[in-house]
């Protein structure tokens, strides 16, 4: 027996990332499989599936949904109703001022204790879904010259990864990087608009160091660089696939900049 699942059920079958069998509906707001337990192989890279086998209906905090899935409302935050919000007041009260003060006492131990340093892992990039697209694009552009132009990269090409990208240059001592521009789903991370700013005035020290290294290397190297980054502040608790590639500003030249592509679970 088929089965359809919601836009913002937060099912791998409703997953960008899914490999499974699936169809949407003609209004793009259910995906519906062949029945309820159809499987397919995890794609994520930042989720604990990746490459497993997982059920249509199984879940992960890696979740985002299908771009057209996203364009007719699917999102992440959905709380589904459960049974809890039938409960009396008077009972809830004294569950949620445990839990209120459970938490708090969390906040407090975490608070003593420094936070984990933000890391950056290798991954290959022709392995690495997430960002294939973008890849493919500079790959064919390559073909012409060992580094592609800055002005060769055609955004109407890559038009879905144009809000999570962002054009990094060095500063003229090479101490640091400049945003010369920033996507919109990055800026929703940072807590200033970033672009003509600093990497180091955008971001917390740890962050800033780890990523500086990392863009100099893919400049420095003439290659590209793909990763998976943990315990970023910007994103505490979550991995996140970061693409770095370099660019020339003129014919034959050496790399003067890094597109830099960073696949945020839920944009």
């Amino acid at each position: 027996m088929s089965h359809a699942f919601a836009k913002d059920s937060r099912a791998c079958a409703a997953c960008v990332s899914w490999g499974g069998e699936r169809v949407l509906s003609d209004d793009s707001t259910l995906v519906r499989v062949a029945r309820h337990g159809v499987e397919g192989e995890c794609r994520t890279a930042s989720s604990q599936d990746y490459r497993k086998v997982t059920k249509g209906y199984h879940t992960c905090a890696a979740w985002a949904p299908l771009p057209m899935l996203k364009k007719h409302g699917g999102r992440l935050g959905h709380a589904p109703v459960t049974a809890a919000a039938s409960v009396p007041r008077a009972v809830v009260t004294p569950v949620a001022a445990a839990v209120k003060a459970s938490t708090a006492a969390a906040v407090a131990v975490l608070e003593a204790e420094p936070p984990p340093p933000c890391r950056a892992d290798p991954l290959d990039v022709d392995q690495t879904p997430q960002v294939r697209v973008l890849y493919t694009h500079w790959l064919r552009l390559r073909r012409k010259r060992a580094i592609p132009l800055a002005t060769e990269i055609d955004t109407a090409q890559v038009r879905e990864t144009v809000p999570r990208i962002c054009l990094m240059e060095p500063t003229a001592d090479g101490s640091d990087f400049v945003y010369k521009s920033c996507g919109r789903a990055l800026q929703r991370r940072l807590s200033m608009r970033p672009t003509t700013r600093r990497v180091t005035e955008c971001h917390p020290e740890q962050a800033a160091q780890r990523w500086l290294g990392d863009l100099r290397a893919c400049l420095d190297s003439g290659e590209p660089r793909c990763l998976m980054v943990r315990d970023d502040p910007m994103l505490p608790g979550i991995r996140f696939v970061e693409l770095l590639l370099p660019l020339a500003d003129v014919e034959g030249g050496r790399a003067t900049r890094v597109l830099a592509y960073r696949h945020v679970p839920g944009g």
